[in-house]
């Protein structure tokens, strides 16, 4: 089943929410796709049988709706770590230029960094473990693919009294990919440090958020 996931809620809030309420309820219940607690939108949950189904529907097609706010940095790489602020050297239509530049080399297979505040194991441990201790670790790096993104808006968000510029996308992707690391990356790529500040997802496969069932 499709189900929307609140902005606040963990993957795994959802699965417990909805088990005791589903008739008849199920012996096993999963999900497909782990949504950040930051982002909200369609979550794959799997009951009995279909949990066996889980890897089929982890390939399928993901779309966002995201944005992006330069200026700001975070080792979180989103609005949930402490933040750090700088001003671009640049004005805001040479960065709207170069993002239009450097978005291209972005489709297609690459190589992502997983990002320090994730669930990823490394040695057993998992990342955001490790980093919530203050210990080093060595990220990994893995092929994702991005079908598509699409620049719907440039816009500006207001953080702590202060402006940023942003960019409004629809990214088409694979499995594993990480919007957060994809911020981050096109902030290197265009020299202005980049953290996600919103992200819906709005479709995985065949399911359409319009479709999914309100988890509240």
């Amino acid at each position: 089943m499709s189900v929307y996931k609140p902005k606040g809620w963990t993957s795994f809030d959802v699965v417990a929410k909805l088990k005791p309420t589903l008739v008849p309820r199920p012996t096993k219940i999963g999900h497909a796709g782990t949504l950040d607690p930051l982002a909200e939108g369609v979550l794959i949950v799997l009951t009995d049988n279909d949990t066996k189904r889980q890897a089929e529907f982890m390939a399928m097609e993901k779309e966002y709706r995201a944005t992006i706010a330069f200026g700001v940095s975070s080792p979180t790489y989103d609005l949930e770590g402490p933040l750090t602020f700088f001003e671009p050297k640049m004005r805001v239509e040479e960065l709207q230029q170069k993002l239009q530049e450097v978005i291209p080399s972005f489709i297609g297979t690459i190589n992502q960094q997983v990002p320090a505040y994730s669930a990823v194991k490394v040695q057993g441990q998992r990342l955001y473990k490790v980093a919530r201790r203050g210990d080093p670790a060595s990220l990994p790096s893995r092929e994702v693919s991005i079908h598509s993104i699409t620049v719907d808006k440039f816009d500006s968000i207001t953080i702590e009294g202060a402006a940023f510029p942003t960019i409004n996308l629809t990214i088409k992707c694979g499995k594993g990919t990480y919007i957060r690391s994809l911020a981050s990356d096109l902030g290197q790529a265009v020299g202005v440090p980049a953290v996600l500040t919103n992200l819906v997802r709005t479709r995985v496969g065949d399911f359409d958020i319009s479709n999914s069932m309100n988890a509240k």
